[in-house]
């Protein structure tokens, strides 16, 4: 890439489409239309539809291991050993990876005015985060804390999705991250001895043993019912999500495609990297959030600037933006390998050093970002508006 301390407005935005227009250099018509890039429409047609169907195969992904996960909380149930409990940790890991590598598509699904609010309730129900422990399970110092404790709650699912988030954001009784308390334990000292079956009472079933195996199968079941519900809804069959995408123009979907990606990088790669020792922590029991920031990292490169084959960059930016984007996929990846996982325990360096990059990215995407070229070699990307 060329540096001659000379910055050009680069071009290609999508959101404001005939904003951009009128804001164009000015020159004359023939020199800019000798300039401009023309715009692929049978490339954006067959690409967004991959994009698309991509997020079918990796929802399909995510779905197979949330029900590998359901199965190894039933193992554990059936049989506890510490064998078994690891062995249901491990699985939570998979499918907590598998699931944000979905999030970009689930964001993208979404995207529309009127879908927007179900999205967020999706989001909140599998993904809400930090986690009260004390919501769920006895804490040292209140040995009746807890849904575990609290008898006047039947444990059904349809209650638990009553109580997720009822008062407080932190009162989480469903999702991942609930689960999370329940296989790692609210000091992260759970032991296997902890799932064991009481029989002997009056009514066993209300005791504080036997409701937090329920209550521990039940967050499971939550997570794979809405996972399942979701990949109903996909498949360009099911005449659904997918109705809404498909409708647009390719112009169009390569706009609500770069909105979705930005808002993923701002509302979840963001939200993930502390501030400082005092932020919200999103996995700190099962030490996992690195490696999911990189899942979410993932998808949005295999989207963007794929090691084989075309990506979004390709129709949407100009070379120089093309590989300012690249570099920096490389950049942040190469960065968070070296941080601790969880990331809340990295350097605070490090960390602004990674918000820095994304924020960097997230500009390249939207197409906002200034990068340093000559003003000869620009090559600005015109998108053509729905009925041109």
């Amino acid at each position: 890439m060329h540096r001659r301390g000379k910055l050009v407005l680069l071009f290609a935005l999508l959101a404001g489409l005939s904003a951009c227009e009128q804001k164009r250099v000015e020159q004359p018509p023939a020199e800019q239309k000798a300039e401009s890039r023309i715009f692929n429409e049978k490339a954006a047609e067959a690409l967004t539809l991959e994009i698309w169907q991509a997020g079918e195969a990796q929802l399909a992904d995510t779905r197979g291991a949330v029900e590998a996960l359901e199965r190894a909380v039933a193992t554990l149930l059936e049989q506890p050993s510490e064998d078994h409990l690891e062995a249901a940790k491990l699985a939570w890991l998979q499918a907590h990876r598998e699931f944000a590598a979905t999030m970009p598509y689930i964001e993208l699904a979404f995207a529309p005015v009127e879908l927007r609010g179900q999205g967020r309730q999706l989001l909140l129900a599998l993904d809400s985060w930090p986690v009260q422990p004390g919501y769920l399970d006895t804490v040292p110092g209140y040995s009746d804390s807890g849904i575990v404790n609290d008898t006047a709650i039947e444990l059904t699912l349809v209650n638990l999705r009553k109580q997720h988030r009822l008062t407080a954001h932190e009162e989480a009784s469903t999702g991942f991250h609930a689960l999370e308390i329940m296989l790692w334990g609210p000091t992260s000292e759970r032991s296997a001895e902890q799932f064991q079956q009481v029989t002997e009472g009056e009514k066993p079933e209300a005791l504080a043993a036997n409701r937090r195996r329920e209550l521990t199968r039940l967050i499971g079941r939550g997570i794979a019912e809405d996972v399942e519900g979701l990949a109903r809804r996909w498949p360009t069959s099911a005449n659904d999500l997918s109705r809404h995408y498909l409708a647009l123009s390719p112009a169009s979907r390569l706009q609500q495609i770069r909105a979705a990606h930005t808002r993923v990088l701002d509302e979840e790669l963001l939200r993930r990297l502390p501030e400082s020792s005092e932020s919200d922590v999103e996995s700190g029991r099962a030490a996992d959030s690195k490696l999911a920031l990189l899942e979410i990292l993932d998808t949005l490169q295999s989207n963007w600037v794929p090691g084989e084959g075309h990506g979004l960059a390709e129709l949407l930016l100009d070379r120089h933006q093309v590989a300012a984007l690249t570099q920096t996929f490389s950049e942040v990846e190469e960065l968070l390998l070296k941080m601790e996982d969880p990331v809340e325990l990295a350097e605070l360096g490090q960390l602004a050093q990674a918000r820095e990059l994304l924020e960097q990215m997230a500009g390249l995407m939207a197409g906002t970002a200034q990068v340093p070229v000559a003003a000869e070699d620009m090559t600005p990307v015109a998108l053509p508006l729905d009925g041109e």
